[in-house]
């Protein structure tokens, strides 16, 4: 490739100039493991900096052309090279460091993060999974890079959030990294007229002072204009502070552990994964019929000592239900959980097998229970121990008790609930329903294999209870303009006298969204 293009100068200005870059280039020739200097030696420059810092236009210019594409967002790395005075140069341009944006801030980011760092608000969208995390950068130039330059655009502030972000990204790339960091500005063409770029550092703040001190006072300056002038001599004087890099390094360049920046780039991917699903479950949400769920309402179904009341109060986050003892009759709570108001009936059990051996009483009672939750219960929770076997009889016996009691409509609205949840240790749940056999595979079958696993000793660990309440909303979601099980006229008995909902009459759920 052509050599960089520099303003004419004199004879003896030309020939010293020449003259030091040789000399270096000769004394690093090991660096390519030739002694004698035959070939040309490198020197690798790894680009990093926030959105719309002008990295892309300024590995453009130390390239002397238009290698990478300054109007688009950098999602991966990318590698160029060129020639200076002999000297191979690799430049790696990476995507823009993740800077968290201002809640004050209500503009939508620009997508063009590279061309000419004009904009004054740096936030941007979070990354995707499509793009790459700009540590991973480094393996493109292996074994590592002589130069890390952080490219710091003179038109936006440097405020602590940079600053914290500059250095996560360093810490990623591992130990050592300041020693070979050099602080590259952009955008000097903005600087009012007699103002240097000294005055400039000064002038900023602490936050950018100290970023120039971690870099051992090494800085330089560019204006991505002047590419094609022949004036141009940025580039020259920006490869005699990466051979001053090299010399106090003692020729040594950045060793890159390639392990480590992978399992860091898998971290970074499995937080965004993360982050996709909840801005996922949150759009679901405001999908929703009648807008965003201001109430589910959930009724507790099983046998006699599954834990339907450890359960609630799990959900709940409090100890509303009496655990340890029988649930005689139905009893109402509610409160505010991960941002919806959750009301839960909790009712007494049913006799292990057969609905004839239930009490009459206790059969009202669970529909009174549902009589509760006005309009009707969202979903049917029925609670299963993750510690008792499932026989065919059991199955048919729980299958009649929720058809008999609700109807045949009610499977639409049923979920599993797995209690006990601390006794699978790290087994998945999915194993367990393996292992469980076919009785509880056609009882999952017949819930349309809507179920959850809940530890009622640790109900915050895994965001247990939130999953649940996603899960809830899927069912919802699914069951469309038969969003609830309508309340049945033969449900609200006169025989009532025995039945306390404990709840003052004006909080009954009428007034609920998700009708």
């Amino acid at each position: 490739m052509e050599a960089r293009r520099r303003r004419r100068r004199g004879p003896e200005e030309e020939e010293a100039r020449g003259s030091t870059l040789k000399m270096a280039a000769m004394s690093s020739a090991s660096d390519t493991g030739d002694h004698r200097g035959r070939h040309p030696p490198e020197r690798r420059l790894l680009i990093l900096g926030g959105p719309r810092s002008g990295k892309t236009s300024s590995a453009n210019t130390i390239l002397g052309d238009e290698m990478f594409d300054a109007g688009t967002e950098t999602t991966h790395s990318n590698v160029g090279q060129t020639e200076i005075y002999g000297r191979r140069v690799t430049v790696v341009d990476t995507p823009s460091w993740a800077i968290p944006a201002d809640p004050e801030d209500d503009e939508e980011p620009d997508t063009d993060d590279n061309a000419g760092a004009e904009s004054d608000s740096p936030a941007r969208p979070p990354p995707s999974l499509d793009s790459e995390g700009p540590c991973m950068g480094a393996i493109l130039c292996p074994p590592g890079p002589h130069a890390i330059l952080l490219v710091v655009s003179i038109t936006q502030p440097f405020s602590d959030r940079e600053r914290k972000a500059a250095e996560e990204q360093l810490g990623a790339l591992g130990g050592g990294t300041w020693r070979y960091c050099m602080v590259l500005f952009t955008g000097v063409d903005k600087l009012p007229k007699g103002v240097f770029i000294e005055e400039h550092i000064t002038n900023t703040g602490e936050t950018l002072q100290w970023l120039v001190e971690r870099c051992g006072s090494r800085y330089h300056a560019f204006d991505n204009t002047l590419k094609d002038s022949e004036e141009n001599t940025q580039v020259p004087e920006l490869m005699e502070k990466v051979e001053e890099i090299v010399t106090d390094n003692q020729g040594w360049y950045f060793e890159v552990n390639e392990l480590i920046l992978l399992e860091e780039e898998q971290a970074r991917r499995a937080l965004e994964e993360e982050r996709m699903r909840m801005e996922e479950h949150a759009r679901q949400r405001e999908q929703m019929i009648g807008g965003p769920p201001r109430e589910l309402r959930l009724l507790l179904l099983g046998w006699k000592g599954v834990g339907k009341s450890s359960v609630g109060n799990s959900i709940l986050g409090r100890r509303f239900f009496e655990s340890g003892q029988e649930t005689e009759l139905c009893l109402r709570r509610q409160a505010l959980v991960c941002g919806r108001r959750i009301t839960i009936v909790d009712t007494p059990g049913w006799d292990w097998f057969s609905v004839s051996r239930t009490p009459k009483r206790i059969r009202q009672e669970s529909q009174r229970g549902a009589a509760l939750l006005r309009p009707g219960p969202h979903t049917l929770l029925l609670v299963l121990p993750v510690v008792s076997s499932l026989t065919a009889r059991k199955r048919r016996t729980l299958l009649a008790h929720i058809e008999t009691l609700f109807g045949d409509n009610a499977c639409l609205h049923t979920m599993v609930l797995f209690s006990c949840g601390d006794w699978l240790g790290h087994t998945p749940i999915e194993e367990h329903i393996l292992r469980g056999g076919r009785e509880l595979q056609r009882l999952l079958e017949y819930c349309g294999n809507y179920y959850h696993v809940l530890d009622s000793k640790t109900p915050s660990k895994d965001r247990s209870v939130s999953l649940l309440l996603d899960r809830i909303e899927e069912m919802i979601r699914e069951n469309g303009d038969r969003a609830f099980l309508p309340i049945q006229t033969e449900w609200l008995s006169e025989e009532s006298s025995y039945s306390s909902d404990n709840t003052e009459p004006e909080d009954d759920c009428r007034g609920c969204q998700l009708q």
